[in-house]
């Protein structure tokens, strides 16, 4: 992986990119790429492990999701299951 805002692989040009979550040891961001392919959006999801970022959970193509489906769901279950406010659950995995 480069080291970059995003570290992707070689084969990707970063064009853009927003952190969904970012902290020392973890990112998981929307990333605009391209490729000999052409252009894509992913969902990345990167952990530090001595001092270098990983792959962690995920590295997929979400440009073909419904994304005005997706978030209206989000904010359906946000009200419906009262999650306003702060995080119940950090988006960190407990060490080990």
């Amino acid at each position: 992986m480069s080291e970059s805002r995003y570290p992707v692989s070689s084969t990707f040009n970063v064009l853009d990119g927003y952190d969904i979550y970012r902290s020392d040891n973890l990112i998981i961001a929307l990333v605009v790429v391209e490729s000999q392919y052409g252009k894509d959006i992913r969902l990345y999801r990167w952990m530090k492990r001595k001092e270098e970022w990983k792959v962690d959970l995920c590295r997929m193509s979400v440009r073909t999701w419904k994304w005005t489906e997706v978030a209206a769901k989000a904010s359906e279950f946000i009200e419906k299951y009262n999650l306003k406010g702060g995080s119940a659950v950090s988006p960190e995995p407990e060490e080990a």
